[in-house]
């Protein structure tokens, strides 16, 4: 099975084969796991995944990163922010807001908003900063509804397999039973 990526932030197209799919469960799994145990789960050679990786993240299809509790790291605020903004601002607004350290999550989306924010902060007053400050002085922005999260239950960025499900057999006749046609 051959999957393909679409061209991403001018990035080029990148063709994933079985091999690729499988190293990067594997890698989702544990992202720290050596190129040898990899290679011998998969029946190839240790250089076969380092060079496979390598395409992998030069391509910009794979990003091995250490997820951090926010809680545990210092941060005691973490919020979802939808924000609405002018026509033709978003681009802008988008721009301003990657930079924003505080921002750990940026995309646009469809709805009553626009983007779709992540931030985390130290404290309620930090997050009133983000909120009161400098949010709204960003160009176009017109309003603003956050969440704050108050407990996680489960963080992931392993996904499931982009498989089609699998067709289920239909069930076999019984013998001598014949089927009502339906109109």
């Amino acid at each position: 099975m051959i999957f393909s990526m679409a061209l991403r932030n001018g990035q080029p197209d990148v063709i994933l084969d079985e091999l690729d799919v499988d190293i990067i469960r594997h890698l989702q799994e544990d992202g720290r796991r050596s190129y040898r145990e990899i290679g011998r789960a998969l029946g190839v050679s240790e250089g076969t995944i380092r060079w496979r990786v390598r395409r992998l993240v030069d391509s910009r299809a794979l990003r091995i990163v250490a997820i951090a509790d926010p809680f545990r790291i210092g941060y005691r605020v973490l919020a979802f922010v939808l924000i609405a903004v002018e026509p033709g601002c978003q681009a802008e607004a988008i721009d301003a807001l990657v930079e924003l350290p505080e921002v750990t999550y940026v995309s646009a989306c469809t709805g009553r908003f626009d983007i779709y924010i992540q931030v985390v902060c130290r404290d309620h007053d930090h997050l009133f900063e983000i909120l009161s400050e400098r949010i709204p002085e960003m160009r176009g922005v017109t309003r603003t509804e956050t969440f704050t999260e108050l407990k996680w239950y489960k963080i992931s960025y392993r996904y499931p397999s982009a498989d089609p499900a699998p067709v289920s057999p239909l069930p076999e006749r019984a013998a001598g039973v014949r089927s009502a046609r339906v109109r």
